[in-house]
């Protein structure tokens, strides 16, 4: 009769279910097979070996990749051990990488919507004034070096008398005149400060001192031709970018409602 009873195969599995949980009771753990599985497949490698090249500038020994392989196993053994002890949890730097990654793939899907050019007129009229085109100038520059406000007022009024430029003009690498340039272009080349001040500027007369990084300027505006409302082709890659940077926010603003709707939140103090 015992006989028969061992062979019976609802014992066998009856014992093998007993020695995987006395297994789990002597370790103390409730350990997931699946959860000790590492596994490194060909897009693993391939990914080890383009990250190697774009450091090294050349493809990874057999020696090399297989050391990297090694790392990247050692890697993922400490990461997963830290999240079982819990290593993850009340650490701010870690805390914020998350979140920032989170933001971000809240946000990715933004990035393969290719707006239409309706859309994009659509942003645009929302704030006429923002795309407007740069009024151009074209105008002389003196550059008077690094002098103090009064000196360069003193030197300004002598050009306006009839003194030649040829009598206080220092050398510099500027361009002495431009012609319909915009704000754009003359800031590139004299500094957003410079750019900022021709806008006060008389026509037809020595004005200043205009500053800039370099010191002091005195500059002649000899034409303006006033901003005008931009076309879509005229400003069509910021419009793009801004209206994508809108549409990312809005849509990790539409995320965090989802997730925050799930939690019951208390803030001492808070009602």
């Amino acid at each position: 009769m015992l006989r028969k009873f061992i062979r019976e195969p609802l014992v066998h599995f009856l014992g093998g279910a007993l020695l995987i949980f006395a297994f789990f009771w002597a370790t103390g753990s409730s350990r997931d097979p699946a959860d000790y599985t590492i596994s490194i497949d060909e897009t693993d490698i391939a990914r080890l070996r383009s990250d190697w090249v774009r450091n090294f500038r050349r493809a990874p020994t057999q020696t090399e990749l297989d050391s990297l392989i090694d790392q990247e196993i050692a890697e993922e053994i400490y990461y997963r051990e830290a999240l079982r002890l819990g290593l993850d949890k009340n650490d701010p730097m870690i805390r914020r990488r998350l979140f920032t990654k989170m933001r971000f793939v809240d946000g990715q899907e933004v990035d393969n919507v290719a707006p239409t050019d309706a859309m994009l007129q659509q942003w645009m009229d929302k704030d006429p004034d923002k795309y407007a085109l740069s009024p151009l100038y074209d105008f002389e520059q003196i550059y008077l070096g690094r002098i103090s406000g009064a000196e360069a007022g003193k030197r300004i009024d002598q050009l306006n008398a009839g003194t030649g430029a040829a009598a206080f003009a220092q050398s510099i690498s500027l361009p002495e005149t431009l012609k319909q340039a915009s704000i754009e272009e003359i800031g590139r080349q004299f500094g957003d400060k410079f750019a900022g001040q021709l806008e006060g500027l008389k026509t037809g007369v020595w004005s200043g001192p205009v500053t800039s990084g370099f010191g002091v300027h005195a500059v002649k505006v000899t034409a303006k031709a006033p901003g005008k409302a931009a076309r879509l082709d005229d400003v069509r890659q910021r419009v793009v970018t801004e209206w994508r940077a809108a549409q990312q926010a809005e849509q990790k603003e539409k995320a965090l409602a989802r997730y925050r709707a799930q939690y019951e939140i208390t803030v001492a103090g808070r009602p």
